[in-house]
Parts: structure tokens; C-alpha cells; sequence
């Protein structure tokens, strides 16, 4: 995403700063715990159920004393706000930040633990996947409300004009990566446009987070375990063997390396599509029962997914923390938060519990969403140089799909990372 660079530049010079507070201020006559919280501008729809998850809060603690101020601020303006903030040690209580990013907000001192505040009971009703996003050595510091998907989208009669099958056990499994290009090519022999892999898209992370899955099947990592050294991880042999499997899909024209379409499979100009779940309604609409999903092609044994969202923090310099918290399980809470947040934004609920609000997750492509999220899915790498790798990451992934060689390009990448980590390390020395 694109403000996850303004993070990084930011949050470099503040490290262990960030106080922020749940003060008290005289409202109409009386002590109210005013709780300070931020959140990014999404879909219009997405803020209405915000104010509305908000006025349900204070109207709940009213008699407590409680309330929250939320404030909204554009995504383009978001990552610097809450970085000029934190500068200024004068962070909001409690706020939203995209999953990727917690473990540079840890690594810089500015949030607080939060497994205290959840039984266990609790923390088992959240998809696995949000609580790894959240989780830093082993310590829980955020917690959203939704998470994310990725499959692979398909027409079924275009499939089927080119001869293509697909089985029930693919329809579970999804295909391996010879039987996907197999596929592809049928497609392209029978003059159909193979599939729709989004490379227009502007922001790094779009690359990162729909392509790592190639990675990872494969067996490989974007970064070391102790999230501080990609020498010989980036550009492993695992990695250089499935992001050239992954490049033959350009090489042979099965996708456009700079399309101009945004949405070529719906308008019905290509088989199949590597996209999220937030294209599963106008697919639905689009198609109806043409419509199939199966998981991503796997380069390697098993199926591996994306996942990962905003989720919320609390200011690790918040007066009252426990104050901050209670705002954090009201918004993620089944019936408080979740529910009117997937309602208006159609992301996955973050909780198993939750999916009872929602029918449409007992029939594909909805039960794959959550079936994967439980079984195969893997946060993005928790480490405090993220915005260093997703953007060298991404800007390889660009050049090879238009051809550069892969492992020259991959030592590249991995170079520029491993500069930045090492300038970061010696600064702290």
C-alpha cells in the first residue's frame, strides 16, 4: 500500500516515543474518559458503520463515564498523520493500522501488549490468521475486525470451450502449477484471453501480497525468521525455481503484463481471474452460476494463501490502556463490530462465531474464503523493515514479469534490503 513508505521514513527518527492519553475533560459539567481514536477514511459505507460502531459504544458506556472521538483522516494522509503524532508524542489512544506494519509500530516502542485483555477462550474465536498478523515474539498487539482473500476466480463455460476440466478435487485443492499453465494454454489455443493476474495495479503491495504465495508453495521465504536478514532468502534457490515457473505465464502471453482493463473477467475478456474477495459480489453478479473459485495454483506440495488486513492498536504510552482496550474489544467484538463492519465493507469476519451472520459463507466462492484463512493461509513476514522489502520486493516481481532474469533480478532486491537493514542496525549501535 502506499503509505506504508510514509510509515517507514517517519517512524525511523521516533522510536520509543509516542505518549499519548485517555484524558479527562469537563463535558457538559461532568468527567467523561474521553478515549482518542483514529481510524483511515475507507469506503463511505465502511465510515457510516464506523460512526455507527462508535454512537453504539458511548451510548453503552455512557453511564460509566466513557466515550470515544473517532477521527477519520483520507488513506493518501493517514500514515503521516499518525506518524507526525507519534513524533510529537501525541499518538490517539487507540487507532487502525494496516497488518503488515505492527511489528515496526512494536519495534519503535509505540504499542501496547494486548493479550491481557482477551481470554483464551476469546482469542480462539479469531481466524488464526488475524492473530499471527498481530503477534510479535510471541506477544499479541493487534486485533481486526476482518481479514482478506485471494483465489483463483473462474468461468466456467469459457473453460469449457476450450476443453478445460475442472474436478471437485480441484475445485478443494486448486491445481498445481503445471496443471494451471496446462490450463492457460488450452485457453490460449482456443483463442480465449488465460487469466487476469492485475499487474496494473500501481501500489507495491498488491505484489507482494497476491504473489508470496507463489513463494511460499515453493518453499521459500521473503525474509528470514529473525525478520532482519534476506542475504540468501530472496533470492534462494526455492525462490529463483518457482518465480520462473511463475514468469512463464507472461513469457507465453497467459497475462497481460500491463493491462488496461481493471476488471477484464467480469467484463468477460479473459477465463480467470487471481483476485481477492472483494471481486466475489460483482463476479456473483456478473455471472452467476458460471462463476467458480478454487485456491491458487501451488508451485510446490501444498496450497498456500494470503491473508491480512487493518486491524487495531493501542498507543503503548495511552494513560489508561485498559480504557484504550475496551474500545479494541468493542470493535472487534461478534455483534458490536464485526457484523456492521463486514456488512458494509464485504471482507471476511475476523471471527469463526461471526460467520453465523452471514449465509452466503455456507456456499463457494464465500466457504473457500474462510476454509483457506483456517487451513492455509500465511500472514505477510513481522518484521520492522516491511516497507523496505514489500516495495524492493514488488518492483522485482514488475521487472520479471516483463522479462528480467530471475535470480540477477531477485540478488538485486535482495541487496537494496539487506543495505537498508544493515544502515538501520549500525544507526542503533
Amino acid at each position: 500500500m502506499m503509505w506504508v513508505v510514509a510509515v517507514w521514513v517517519v517512524l525511523m527518527c521516533v522510536s520509543g516515543c509516542g505518549r499519548s492519553r485517555v484524558g479527562q475533560r469537563e463535558d457538559e459539567a461532568e468527567k467523561v474518559n474521553v478515549i482518542r481514536v483514529w481510524s483511515h477514511q475507507g469506503q463511505e459505507a465502511e465510515n457510516r458503520a464506523m460512526r455507527e460502531i462508535a454512537e453504539a459504544f458511548n451510548a453503552a458506556h455512557a453511564q460509566r463515564g466513557v466515550r470515544v472521538e473517532l477521527t477519520f483522516f483520507p488513506d493518501f494522509q493517514y500514515a503521516e498523520k499518525l506518524a507526525i503524532a507519534a513524533a510529537a508524542r501525541d499518538l490517539p489512544d487507540a487507532f487502525d493500522l494496516d497488518g503488515p506494519m505492527v511489528a515496526r509500530w512494536v519495534e519503535a516502542g509505540l504499542l501496547a501488549e494486548l493479550g491481557g485483555f482477551w481470554t483464551e477462550e476469546e482469542l480462539d474465536d479469531f481466524l488464526p490468521t488475524i492473530v499471527e498478523q498481530g503477534t510479535v515474539d510471541g506477544r499479541l498487539y493487534a486485533l481486526g475486525a476482518f481479514d482478506s482473500a485471494v483465489v483463483l476466480y473462474y468461468d466456467r463455460v469459457l473453460l469449457a470451450k476450450a476443453g478445460v476440466e475442472v474436478s471437485a478435487d480441484v475445485d478443494a485443492k486448486g491445481w498445481t502449477w503445471d496443471e494451471f499453465v496446462a490450463a492457460c494454454g488450452k485457453l490460449k489455443t482456443a483463442g480465449i484471453e488465460p487469466v487476469a493476474m492485475h499487474m496494473d495495479e500501481s501500489a507495491d503491495e498488491w505484489f507482494t501480497y497476491a504473489f508470496s504465495p507463489v513463494v511460499w508453495s515453493g518453499g521459500g521465504a521473503l525474509i528470514a525468521k529473525d525478520g532482519a536478514e534476506v542475504r540468501g532468502v530472496l533470492a534462494s534457490g526455492e525462490n529463483v525455481w518457482s518465480l520462473r515457473a511463475w514468469q512463464t505465464v507472461f513469457a507465453k502471453g497467459y497475462a497481460a503484463t500491463d493491462p488496461v482493463d481493471p476488471n477484464p473477467f467480469g467484463n468477460g475478456k479473459v477465463a480467470m481471474d487471481w483476485s481477492g474477495h472483494w471481486m466475489a459480489r460483482g463476479h456473483l453478479a456478473a455471472k452467476g452460476g458460471r462463476l467458480g473459485a478454487m485456491r491458487l495454483p501451488r508451485v510446490g506440495e501444498k496450497a498456500v494463501a494470503p491473508c491480512g488486513s487493518w486491524a487495531w492498536g493501542v498507543s503503548a504510552r495511552a494513560k489508561n490502556t485498559e480504557l484504550a482496550a475496551l474500545w479494541v474489544k468493542w470493535v472487534t467484538g461478534v455483534e458490536t463490530g464485526v457484523v456492521p463492519i463486514v456488512r458494509a465493507n464485504g471482507a471476511v469476519p475476523a471471527r469463526r462465531t461471526a460467520f453465523t451472520f452471514f449465509p452466503e459463507y455456507a456456499e463457494p466462492p464465500y466457504r473457500l474464503f474462510r476454509e483457506q484463512l483456517e487451513t492455509a493461509a500465511r500472514a505477510r513476514p513481522r518484521t520492522p523493515y516491511y516497507a523496505t522489502l514489500t516495495g524492493r520486493f514488488a518492483a522485482a516481481l514488475r521487472d520479471i514479469a516483463r522479462g528480467a532474469e530471475v535470480e540477477a533480478r531477485l540478488r538485486q532486491a535482495e541487496a537494496e534490503v539487506q543495505a537498508v537493514v544493515e544502515r538501520r542496525e549500525e544507526g542503533r549501535r
